[in-house]
């Protein structure tokens, strides 16, 4: 299934951008050069969390598991663009059911245990699956009973389920099934898979309204994760630990890219236990992990990892909030770690802000590349040290005219054409919703950026806040982002979200939801005097205070505001 204008694969095949490589191609160049190297390890407490126990896998093993799902998937009638549901956790089936769905052409439809069943019976009613891999029983649920009686429901749906676990009638773990491969073998001869086939489809997140679908091919995830592997200065070999849900696209493109072009070792991680990562980190050697800002903040503040031989890692991935610039300059002084400040989309988008781009800890905290389809800086010809740079062009537009903004400190919308960018949102009818992309294929990303400056600083963009995340008092739009950065660089502040509420005379008004660090105090007047301090507008200060014990987070990360909000409401002022 090949989704993407012909103009824009012959622009990206000319650049050298889209080849004829594929994800399988990938794995079996790791599995012909290195076939006994430890190539997927579990968490160790695999067995709290999911069936069976902790596996370790060479890649020669990782491949005949990923040969015995495959049969297994033609057994079930899975062909070539076929779509296969994947509901797993971190274990390793989830990534040998990613290799196996790459090896027969089909589509893997990765969707989070954590969705309901609203969010997946609008998943199955609008891809029709082939095929659904999924658990018998995970956190007191039954997500294979749950897609079977779903499956039942809609009519003309043939689905078959494959339910793992210790249930009756469940399989045991993929990387001890076995299949005649006869049939695999005879497929496999006369199957051509493009590099511009699409190999994932993905969702945006539920939390803010219907899941969209995002499909992705081969060659847009080969450019992401050499993003990636660049931004983390990956090397050959490293081993990666991926405490970021794989069924997300961080996962996929953070974790399991990297993995296979590095040809590394790929630590699997979850639920978030810091004593089981951090004993992953030093026993195993991990040199890259992702995890969130706040935890990075907490790590440093607390003095953690001085207990702990952390010697290996040489970068860690972190995004979905505002970074801190002591947090960056921290690491790096005391633990010679880089922290990369990562800026993502499921749609595609790589601003990935890391020691290449810039050493300054402060620049890195609050600034993002300004890609403009060169290796290059504009300013001083330096390269930004990012294969993707060459590739991607950005632009802000004119929130209100659509203009093309040039000028330093403007806000406006981002958009942005890419080789990692997708080719619209999959409808349920099989056609390409591209609403969201402008005539010249710019894809309108509902983020509001502005040049940093002048000189040096045109070179680089400062984030807003999302295009929807602006609270409007009185009709003085308040960027929310801009207030959380504020609020979470005081020492007093662990974590905070800026949140706007209902009044009756001035649309909304703004309220400050924080988790206070150890041994904090905090009230409104004395936030508001620090937010003074600090430089801060006084039509951005705080009209109300909620402090909380932790802000609500989905699994990716992010704040669910809307939650927030809905609390809010119902507690009197």
């Amino acid at each position: 299934m090949i989704l993407d204008h012909p103009e824009a694969i012959a622009r990206y095949t000319a650049l050298g951008w889209w080849q004829q490589v594929t994800v399988d191609d990938m794995f079996r160049a790791c599995v012909a050069a290195h076939p006994d190297q430890a190539a997927l390890l579990d968490a160790p407490n695999r067995n709290v969390f999911a069936f069976g126990e902790p596996q370790s896998l060479s890649f020669a093993e990782v491949d005949a598991a990923t040969d015995a799902l495959a049969a297994l998937l033609l057994r079930h009638h899975v062909r070539k663009d076929d779509i296969v549901v994947l509901q797993l956790p971190n274990i390793v089936e989830i990534v040998i059911a990613f290799l196996a769905c790459a090896r027969i052409g089909a589509i893997a439809s990765p969707v989070m245990l954590a969705y309901g069943e609203r969010d997946v019976r609008r998943i199955i009613g609008h891809i029709r699956p082939k095929c659904i891999l999924t658990l018998s029983a995970f956190k007191g649920t039954q997500p294979g009973e749950l897609v079977k009686r779903l499956c039942a429901e809609m009519p003309g749906l043939k689905t078959s389920v494959i339910t793992l676990g210790a249930q009756a009638g469940d399989m045991g773990d993929l990387a001890h099934h076995r299949e005649d491969l006869s049939a695999l073998h005879t497929y496999l001869r006369t199957l051509r898979i493009d590099g511009n086939d699409i190999v994932t489809m993905h969702w945006t997140s539920g939390t803010t309204g219907h899941p969209k679908c995002v499909p992705h091919s081969h060659n847009q995830w080969r450019a992401t994760g050499g993003c990636c592997v660049d931004a983390g200065g990956l090397q050959h070999g490293d081993r990666i630990l991926a405490p970021m849900q794989m069924v997300h696209t961080a996962g996929y493109n953070g974790m399991f890219l990297p993995w296979l072009e590095t040809q590394g070792t790929l630590v699997l991680h979850q639920p978030f236990d810091m004593a089981v990562f951090l004993n992953q980190i030093e026993s195993l050697r991990i040199n890259h992990t992702v995890t969130a800002p706040a935890m990075l903040n907490a790590l440093l503040r607390d003095n953690v990892l001085d207990n702990h031989d952390v010697s290996a890692i040489r970068s860690i991935l972190c995004g979905s909030a505002p970074l801190d610039p002591w947090m960056i300059e921290g690491f790096k002084t005391r633990y010679n770690i880089e922290i990369v400040n990562a800026f993502g989309s499921t749609e595609g988008l790589t601003l990935l802000s890391s020691a290449s781009i810039t050493a300054d800890p402060h620049r890195r905290a609050r600034y993002f590349p300004r890609f403009r389809g060169n290796i290059a800086r504009q300013f001083n010809g330096v390269s930004w040290g990012i294969r993707i740079a060459a590739g991607v062009e950005t632009k802000l537009v004119d929130l209100n005219t659509g203009a093309e903004i040039t000028t330093p400190r403007e806000p406006g919308e981002f958009a942005f054409r890419s080789p990692s960018l997708f080719p619209g949102y999959y409808t349920a009818e099989g056609t390409l919703d591209r609403s969201d992309f402008d005539a010249a294929g710019y894809f309108k990303s509902g983020e509001i950026f502005e040049i940093a400056g002048d000189a040096e600083e045109q070179d680089f963009y400062h984030y807003i806040d999302r295009l929807k995340d602006v609270i409007n008092r009185g009709g003085v739009k308040v960027p929310a982002g801009e207030l959380e950065a504020a609020m979470q660089a005081l020492p007093s502040i662990r974590e905070a979200a800026a949140i706007g509420y209902p009044d009756e005379k001035l649309g909304e008004r703004i309220c400050a939801v924080v988790a206070l660090a150890k041994d904090a105090a905090l009230t409104l007047e004395s936030l508001n005097a620090a937010l003074l301090a600090s430089g801060v507008a006084k039509f951005m200060w705080p009209e109300r205070l909620e402090i909380v014990p932790a802000l609500p987070r989905n699994t990716t990360g992010k704040i669910l505001k809307r939650e927030l909000v809905r609390d809010l409401t119902a507690r009197p002022t």
